[in-house]
């Protein structure tokens, strides 16, 4: 009866430690997938950034040219109003309707929102609403604060998570410290491993300390004849995983993020026009040409005024060009109605 009684202890013993062993090697398996889809992600994140990146360089060198000369343009405009104001004498009436054209010239955003001191009471009421005009949209500094409102809603590890971090660092730092070798070859190599490490470690990236470790053929070795160990290293995976998971998902949602973003979204349309042999970047800027085409008009209207070479009444009807954009009514219902015809 004893020795019946050893060999089922024995038997339930090599069937607890052959579920542990697949435990492991699940999770291992799993743990391994975890690191290739977080460098796949990341991989993805970072050619997207690079992308964007890219295309905000190009358009804002292609711009440049126009930004400046619309910016030109808008300089001296407001100056001569300045001189309209400060040189040129007029009625109560006439002076406050100059100022409402000058004042509608921003609004409508033929030039740049600019308080004037000499402006009247009712002007300067109307600019202390400053902040309702929509500013042009930076690439750059628009990009940059998407990064950092997404920074800041990402979960921080706990202290748990930083524990297991930090332990791994100290313990790649003490295997690939450059000042444990005198070889120079290899302390060069160990420098650029520690780069890795130390960067990894910053950004509390532990699927890339995992990364390394494993590469480096670093883990511990594991007794899988005892149940103490399976068990033990099982955790140690198992509690990995589950920050890997998370690492994970917070990859998947910044590499979504980034795709809406406006930057993400322009860039996508960009590469598909380039791809079919388009230059929307081209088209865009027929826009600006146009519009640098009105501010010219609107320029040289304001200086004419400011020379008098056009009188008051003249001025306050609008130039020209202006007056032929201008579609009445009648003309509207016509145009609305012909869609049916």
């Amino acid at each position: 009866m004893a020795r019946k009684s050893k060999i089922a202890t024995d038997t339930n013993n090599e069937l607890g430690l052959s579920d542990l062993r697949l435990r492991l090697n699940f999770l291992e398996k799993e743990n391994s997938k975890l690191i290739k889809q977080i460098e796949t992600n990341r991989i993805k994140l970072n050619n997207l950034n690079n992308s964007i990146k890219e295309v905000g360089i190009e358009i804002a060198q292609r711009i440049a040219p126009f930004r400046q000369k619309i910016l030109e343009l808008d300089a001296q405009i407001h100056a001569a109003f300045q001189e309209i104001f400060t040189s040129r004498k007029f009625g109560k009436k006439s002076r406050k309707d100059i100022e409402m054209v000058y004042y509608h010239l921003q609004i409508d955003g033929i030039i740049s929102p600019k308080y004037l001191p000499k402006v009247s009471d009712r002007f300067e009421e109307i600019f202390e609403h400053g902040d309702d005009f929509e500013s042009e949209p930076n690439w750059d500094s628009y990009r940059g604060s998407t990064h950092q409102q997404f920074v800041e809603d990402i979960p921080k590890p706990d202290r748990d998570e930083l524990k297991k971090i930090r332990q791994l660092f100290l313990r790649l730092a003490d295997s690939f410290h450059p000042d444990k070798v005198t070889d120079e070859a290899e302390k060069e190599y160990r420098t650029e491993i520690m780069k890795e490490i130390n960067l990894a470690y910053q950004n509390g990236d532990l699927a890339r300390l995992l990364a390394i470790e494993k590469q480096q053929e670093l883990g511990a070795i594991i007794d899988r004849d005892s149940s103490d160990d399976l068990t033990r290293h099982c955790s140690k995976v198992e509690a990995e995983n589950t920050y890997l998971k998370e690492q994970l998902e917070t990859l998947k949602r910044q590499l979504k993020h980034t795709k809406k973003t406006q930057q993400g979204e322009m860039t996508a349309v960009f590469k598909k026009f380039s791809k079919h042999g388009g230059d929307l970047i081209g088209e865009a800027l027929l826009e600006f040409e146009s519009h640098i085409e009105i501010v010219e008009q609107m320029y040289q209207f304001v200086v004419d005024f400011r020379d008098r070479r056009i009188t008051i009444k003249d001025f306050l009807r609008g130039p020209e060009f202006m007056r032929k954009q201008q579609i009445s009514e009648e003309e509207l219902m016509l145009e609305f109605l012909s869609q049916f015809q």
